[in-house]
């Protein structure tokens, strides 16, 4: 069986198991549902930014909480549900209305919100996801380290160090600089990097479990992601690797923020690191499927003088995830949301089994840079974008409309048919240009909200 027969079928399989109910995706962009046009059933479009592109989807079903608030939030620290705000009171009216009916949501992750409403509307609607409550087990990191960490899965070497203990940080460094980490946190929030006994005491991070995970800072390391998707039967299909775009000046002022994907410099890892990844993708899996997870999932590692580090599990969708779908797709290859409904509604799959070595071969050189707003104040667009941001070499998206942009939040996303970085920690002239280009078009505007501060914040 090809690839395109096998891609086909699965859509016709989901489609089938939906029975004419309603597709409606619930994400942190509405772009990333893109994928699920896919589906003729999509109906509704709901998110933080970026509203759903298609004509399909019409504009009182295409909703985004931005375009009702009026500003984009930083949303590695934003939770839609710890905003209280009266944007927050509209956008949930409009969601209860167009959840009325048979209907299936499907999350870019779990949410409170969501969560009570498939409770209290559980006799039509369906979510092809997990509840909160569970998933946000799978949010904790020195759980799912310790978990996978048992099964043989290496990590860069964390250790817990209590806030009363942290002299302890302190006669670790005299082995080189360390990383310290919260036990939470998402896009490098919560991250800090320290060489002097000085900055442990004053980048040491506040959180509720009152410790901190401590590790050697690995110079040189490539950061690397890939997705994959967990089956009712055990069965885990890898989708296309990268190397992630992190702490890149241009793009975030966070040390370690994620700026992006470059699928295309992931082949020149070679396949022995490759292997390692895939080995390491699949134990993942196979422990997910023992927790009774399904779907997809991602993972972050870090690629260190030929050997493979895991650092993360993202127990959802991902940032990668819209550009890895469209690979998937092109190749005609089940992308990763239709692998994920499939896996929420029962559906059985064929075995398609590709390698990530087989996708680093076969996939386009494509990246995506994420660029977020590194001032102190909002900011809103005030002009057209330069031709060369409108060519065909590369495509904008993301961008906020009409709206203002709060310290932290995305000023777009660019996408290359080609790498743009050889470390991920870098990115070329050409690229560098295209990002000056664009924040030029983004003058700072008053703000009265102090940096970090956007809407509702993740509490660290």
């Amino acid at each position: 069986m090809n690839a395109t027969t096998s891609a086909a079928m699965t859509i016709g399989a989901v489609r089938h198991a939906l029975d004419g109910r309603r597709l409606v995706w619930f994400g942190i962009r509405g772009e990333d549902g893109e994928a699920l046009l896919a589906f003729p059933e999509l109906e509704a479009s709901y998110s933080v930014i970026a509203p759903l592109r298609s004509g399909k989807v019409g504009a009182s079903a295409n909703v985004t909480l931005e375009g009702i608030s009026g500003v984009r939030p930083d949303l590695d620290r934003f939770d839609i549900d710890r905003d209280a705000g009266e944007a927050m009171g509209a956008f949930r009216e409009s969601l209860l209305r167009d959840l009325s009916g048979r209907c299936v949501v499907v999350p870019y992750r779990p949410s409170a919100l969501v969560s009570a409403l498939g409770f209290s509307m559980s006799d039509t609607m369906t979510i092809a996801g997990m509840l909160k409550d569970r998933q946000q087990a799978f949010e904790h990191k020195p759980w799912v380290e310790r978990s996978l960490n048992a099964r043989g899965v290496r990590g860069p070497g964390w250790q817990y160090v209590a806030d009363e203990h942290r002299s302890r940080a302190k006669r670790l460094l005299a082995a080189g600089p360390l990383i310290l980490r919260v036990s939470r946190s998402s896009g490098g929030v919560g991250i800090a990097l320290v060489a002097e006994e000085e900055e442990i005491d004053r980048l040491w991070p506040r959180q509720a479990d009152a410790f901190v995970a401590v590790a050697p800072f690995l110079a040189n390391a490539v950061p690397v992601n890939f997705s994959g998707c967990v089956f009712s039967n055990g069965m885990v299909r890898l989708h296309p690797p990268s190397v992630q775009l992190i702490g890149i000046e241009s793009c975030t002022d966070r040390a370690f923020g994620f700026c992006g994907n470059d699928f295309g410099a992931v082949a020149a890892l070679g396949d022995a690191v490759l292997q390692q990844l895939d080995a390491m993708g699949r134990v993942i899996g196979a422990w997910l499927h023992s927790e009774r997870y399904l779907g997809a999932f991602g993972v972050d590692a870090l690629v260190h003088e030929g050997q493979c580090y895991f650092t993360e599990v993202n127990a959802r969708f991902q940032g990668s995830s819209t550009p890895s779908a469209e690979i998937a797709a092109e190749l005609g290859v089940s992308d990763l949301f239709v692998d994920h409904l499939a896996a929420n509604l029962g559906v059985s799959v064929p075995v398609n089994e590709i390698s990530l070595s087989a996708w680093a071969r076969r996939q386009p050189p494509r990246s995506q840079v994420i660029v977020h707003n590194t001032g102190d104040a909002q900011t809103c667009r005030d002009e057209e974008m330069p031709l060369d941001l409108r060519s065909a070499k590369v495509r904008i998206s993301q961008l906020p409309h009409g709206v203002a942009v709060a310290p932290g939040g995305s000023l777009g996303r660019l996408t290359l048919d080609r790498s743009v970085t050889s470390t991920g920690f870098e990115l070329d002239a050409e690229v560098e240009r295209l990002i000056d280009k664009l924040r030029a078009v983004y003058p700072p505007v008053a703000s009265t909200q102090p940096k970090d501060a956007n809407l509702a914040a993740v509490e660290l």
